[in-house]
This record gives C-alpha cells, structure tokens and sequence, in this order.
C-alpha cells in the first residue's frame, strides 16, 4: 500500500511542478482534477495547446526532473532525521518511486500510451519514432540509479535487517526497494494508464534485478 500511495503522491508532484513550470513559461493552470480513469490520480487543468515546442518540453521534462529531484532531498534527508518507522518507510519509497520515475516514463513512452515522456512523443507527432534507442535509454539510466536506490535501501534498513554480507544486503534490498518499485511501477503502468500494455510485465522484473546486480 505505501508503494501505490507513494505512486500516486509523485504523480501528484508532478502535476503541481507542471504547474508551477507552466506559469513560468506562460501557461498558468487553471486547477487540478482527480481523474476517475486514470486512478484518481491528479491532473493539472492546463492548456499547453498553444505554447511552443521548447516551452512545451520545459514544462513537461522540467515536471519530471523536478521529481526526482525533490523526491532524492526527501529521502536524503530522512536517513539524517530522526522520524518515526512508518514515516521513514513511506519516504524511502517514496524517493525510490521518484529515482525510477524517469526510466519508467521513457519505457512507457515505448511500450504504452501514457506518461510524460509520451505527452513529448505526441506534441513532437511521431509517436513511435526511436522507440529502441530510448528504450535503451531507459535501461542505462535504470542501472544508474539503481546503485543510489540499493545505498540508500541499505542505510535506511539496516536496523531493520542484516547487513552484513552481501546476500543480507540484497535479500534488504529487494525488500526495501525491489519490490515496492515494482508494485508502483504496475500502479503507474496499469492504475495511471501509463502502459497497459503485456510488455509492461516483461520491463517491471528488471527493476529488482537492476538493484540487485548493482547491490554490493
């Protein structure tokens, strides 16, 4: 339940710095609705049909950047803070949802029809235009964050589990992370409508194992 809730609160993130960059680039957002379709996630009321290309891309990849970014400050500073359990587990994940947040809006854009990096794919009007180099894309920077994601399980758990041996470490981080990341990664895909798609199930096991292998 924390990885869906923690799915659907960057969802929501998103949405606010969409608006927030919109106002900067001359699209203000009118509000925010909950959408019933999309898995009541929240959506920003925003007209970007008539800003330009390279203010369209700001809005949109600057939303995503911001998200991992405020998403990475939240779980760094709750490994520096004293909180309580469930407030420092629901952070963890939360910063790891939005560490894989860019990979997986970049696998949507190619196996799905949803996300940011697909709302990109239509304003540019070819949807499916190098759909393999930006999946591959997707999986260097998927193995990129995955050694931050495996540090940070690792130093946000070891007083929970065992940490000394290299398999103690990955059987934490599969727990920690792993699998949390893979059920928000489905309530993205399948709940927000990102990629309801058969490819999703074959992308979502390599998130685990990108943490495991970068485990040590």
């Amino acid at each position: 339940m924390a990885a869906v809730g923690a799915a659907w609160l960057a969802v929501a993130l998103e949405q606010v710095l969409r608006a927030g960059a919109g106002a900067i680039a001359g699209a203000p957002a009118r509000g925010f609705a909950l959408l019933p379709d999309a898995g009541w996630t929240l959506a920003t009321l925003q007209d970007l049909s008539g800003t330009g290309s390279f203010a369209f891309a700001f809005i949109v990849a600057g939303a995503s950047a911001g998200v991992m970014l405020v998403t990475s400050v939240i779980g760094w500073l709750v490994l520096r803070l004293r909180t309580s359990g469930w407030l420092r587990g629901f952070a963890l994940v939360f910063s790891f949802v939005g560490m894989i947040w860019i990979p997986l809006a970049l696998i949507a854009a190619v196996i799905g029809t949803g996300g940011p990096a697909w709302a990109l794919y239509e304003r540019l009007g070819v949807p499916r235009a190098g759909r393999w180099p930006i999946a591959a894309l997707s999986l260097v920077l998927l193995a990129v964050v995955a050694g931050t994601v495996s540090s940070r399980a690792i130093a946000g758990g070891r007083g929970w589990m065992r940490v000394d041996g290299v398999e103690f470490r990955r059987r934490l981080v599969r727990t920690i992370a792993g699998w949390p990341s893979v059920t928000a990664a489905l309530a993205l895909g399948i709940g927000a409508g990102w990629a309801q798609t058969p490819w999703l199930a074959a992308f979502v096991p390599i998130i685990p194992l990108a943490f495991q292998l970068r485990t040590k």
